[in-house]
């Protein structure tokens, strides 16, 4: 008799009947699961083959994706790169040479200890020192001054606060950290006058006659718009200085404060005289000051990234300063002078684009960055609100905005928050009086 032939599926089932049970129980679960395996796995289908390739990132390309960053981060400003430094005269290169710029802030209604710092761009580091030396130091009143002075780096090297006239906070910093003490006026104050004759400069003569570096650059900085004790003084001038100083046992015993100061130069003759607001204003009582504005724009713009010194970098993690504040302003958008001065310089710079600086005197210099188009040139005398430039997407920038910087005494500051100067008058409530004492003041010098 011939065998019956089974098909694959016939076969296949004859065999799985012949198989223990518990073996046809595990094959028809591990059945199962590979059908499910195959039902939910996607499935490619490619009509050719295709070849990864791996490309590494340029990080100097990359910029990160912040409102809070309008331009690249990694990207700084050399702040000793010739084609942006201003020139420097006699007076400003030897006053550098001492080490002496001396800044100053006179206390006012709101102020405290870390918003000074945070205006000036001082090291929060040295606030924490000075108050870790004494805790007083956060203990502000209106009116009362801080003065100090930093190195090339911005640490303070000095730092004082004149309660009053008989009480300053003298902290003295070293290598090996801060250390306080209160020094208390004990003896008579006398006004003493001292005079000079312009031989070589007047800085030189200025020095020879007793005044410090910080009286000097107090008394240029003063009459910086009347007259430039560094570029108009002449051979020959004669200046007279009345000076406050304290006297203990009929010694001298602090170079004291200047009140008044008299310079003659042929037949120009300028009288100044400190008021009671700690300011220096003319025989008239006018203010010596020229009026600065807030912002050098029409109008107020979203600020994208703000004046932060001490910025970290999101990705390295160092210190990336940001300098100045930057404004989210459409390209074309018009740019204003701050104040009024020279342009020192108008050009282009691979990373700040087309830029203006503008010197305001001797204390303030203003920047402008990554501009569309300049509108002045080197050498031209501006005023306040002056359309100089448009602001643009020009140089190393990630986006159209104005990058916007203040420096006083070549430092950069907080332009939205540190006080500016102001060209008010002494109120005429006290003006009569203010007069009185200039003229007194007047007779003693020239007794």
């Amino acid at each position: 008799m011939r065998k019956k032939l089974f098909s694959g599926p016939q076969k296949m089932a004859a065999q799985l009947q012949t198989m223990p049970r518990i073996h046809r129980l595990s094959l028809i679960t591990m059945s199962f699961l590979m059908v499910a395996v195959a039902i939910w796995t996607p499935t490619h289908h490619t009509e050719r083959d295709v070849t990864r390739k791996v490309i590494p990132l340029d990080k100097a390309s990359v910029t990160p994706i912040s409102n809070d960053n309008s331009e690249p981060m990694d990207v700084l400003l050399d702040p000793d790169d010739p084609a942006l430094k201003v020139e420097q005269d006699e007076i400003d290169k030897q006053l550098a040479k001492e080490d002496s710029h001396q800044h100053s802030h006179v206390i006012v209604d709101g102020d405290s200890l870390s918003s000074v710092f945070g205006q000036y761009g001082l090291s929060l580091n040295d606030m924490y020192a000075l108050v870790k030396a004494n805790s007083d130091v956060s203990k502000l009143r209106v009116g009362q001054t801080l003065r100090w002075q930093v190195d090339d780096d911005g640490k303070l090297t000095s730092f004082e606060i004149l309660r009053n006239r008989k009480n300053t906070d003298v902290f003295t910093i070293s290598s090996a950290g801060i250390t306080y003490k209160q020094q208390t006026a004990k003896g008579e104050f006398r006004d003493v006058t001292v005079k000079g004759v312009v031989k070589t400069s007047f800085y030189v003569q200025a020095r020879q006659a007793g005044l410090t570096p910080g009286q000097i650059q107090e008394l240029v900085s003063a009459l910086q718009w009347r007259f430039d004790l560094g570029k108009q003084a002449r051979r020959n001038d004669r200046f007279y200085a009345l000076i406050s100083r304290e006297f203990v046992d009929g010694e001298r015993f602090s170079s004291g404060e200047v009140q008044g100061f008299l310079y003659r130069s042929g037949r120009n003759e300028i009288m100044i005289y400190r008021h009671t607001d700690g300011k220096f204003y003319d025989q008239d009582g006018q203010s010596l000051q020229r009026a600065f504005r807030r912002l050098p724009l029409t109008k107020r713009y979203r600020i994208s990234s703000p004046f932060n010194p001490h910025r970290l970098h999101p990705i390295t993690g160092r210190i990336s300063p940001h300098n100045g504040t930057d404004f989210a302003t459409p390209i074309g958008t018009a740019v204003l002078a701050t104040g009024d001065g020279v342009v020192v310089k108008a050009q282009k710079h691979r990373l700040a684009g087309n830029f203006v600086v503008i010197k305001h005197g001797r204390e303030y210099t203003t920047r402008y960055l990554h501009l569309s188009k300049i509108l002045v040139k080197k050498g031209q005398r501006v005023k306040m609100g002056q359309k100089i430039a448009l602001s643009g997407n020009t140089g190393r920038s990630t986006g159209p905005h104005l990058h916007y910087e203040l420096h006083r005494f070549g430092r950069p500051v907080n332009a939205m928050k540190v006080p500016l100067p102001q060209a008010s008058p002494i109120p005429a409530g006290q003006r009569s009086e203010f007069v009185a004492r200039l003229k007194r003041a007047e007779s003693r010098i020239e007794g």
